[in-house]
């Protein structure tokens, strides 16, 4: 059987670190689902280099990337030439395969290459919010109609038949179906308190937390879900913008 080349995802650190590492048997890919549905096992990631490491023997070589949300290891195993024109402080785009290892998540990747466009970032930042606006609107349609279905494969018949959701879609968005939200009204009052903030790049995240009058980790709960939404983004760090 000829196997398919799984497409890499474009995706936020955040994402990946945050996400549940799911290890699978035989040859299918080991993956990280994330809180709003989606799995990564082949991911793209555009980040700043932070850190660079180099072992003596000159076998195995690492970078540190970030993008605002979190940060990854990227590992290269032999292959360190890979890595030999990324400093730190470089801006780089990684496609390559999600990895586990001792409780780390890191990457192995299969192209690393240097950005010299600074709109990229950007660029990508739009992409992944586009992105997630379709997968909650996905989420929305298999969550109305689940009551239709008797089991989970005659709900995957229903949504590729109807709607051309795939039935991993499905299955993946169901594994998530119990995380909690954050009470709709915490909610709706963090989102305008983001919009009457920013003055024109952002509202700080630190003002946030003090004009909120919540917890620090109840304001982060808020802030993740509207990012995963796609109801807000990070023009920069410590920034988060409504869309």
């Amino acid at each position: 059987m000829e196997k398919k080349r799984i497409n890499s995802v474009k995706t936020k650190i955040q994402d990946i670190v945050e996400g549940k590492y799911v290890p699978q048997e035989g040859f299918n890919p080991n993956y990280v689902l994330t809180s709003y549905g989606k799995r990564l096992s082949r991911v793209r990631i555009a980040a700043t280099v932070v850190d660079k490491f180099v072992s003596e023997s000159g076998k195995f070589a690492s970078v540190t990337l970030d993008d605002g949300t979190g940060t990854v290891r990227v590992k290269v195993f032999n292959a360190v030439a890979m890595l030999e024109k990324i400093d730190a402080g470089s801006d780089v785009d990684v496609v390559g395969r999600v990895k586990e290892y001792q409780g780390e998540i890191y990457i192995n990747p299969e192209i690393i290459s240097a950005l010299e466009d600074p709109n990229f970032l950007l660029l990508r930042e739009l992409e992944i919010i586009s992105d997630k606006v379709e997968l909650n609107r996905k989420k929305e349609i298999i969550l109305e109609n689940k009551s239709q279905a008797s089991d989970v494969t005659e709900l995957q018949r229903i949504m590729k038949e109807r709607y051309g959701i795939e039935p991993e879609e499905v299955e993946a968005i169901l594994q998530t179906e119990d995380v909690p939200e954050a009470p709709s009204k915490d909610k709706e009052s963090i989102l305008k308190m983001i919009e009457e903030l920013d003055q024109g790049e952002g509202c700080d995240y630190t003002e946030l937390l003090k004009a909120a009058g919540l917890d620090e980790s109840t304001v982060d709960t808020i802030v993740n879900e509207l990012l995963s939404e796609g109801s807000c983004f990070e023009p920069r760090p410590g920034k988060i913008k409504k869309l």
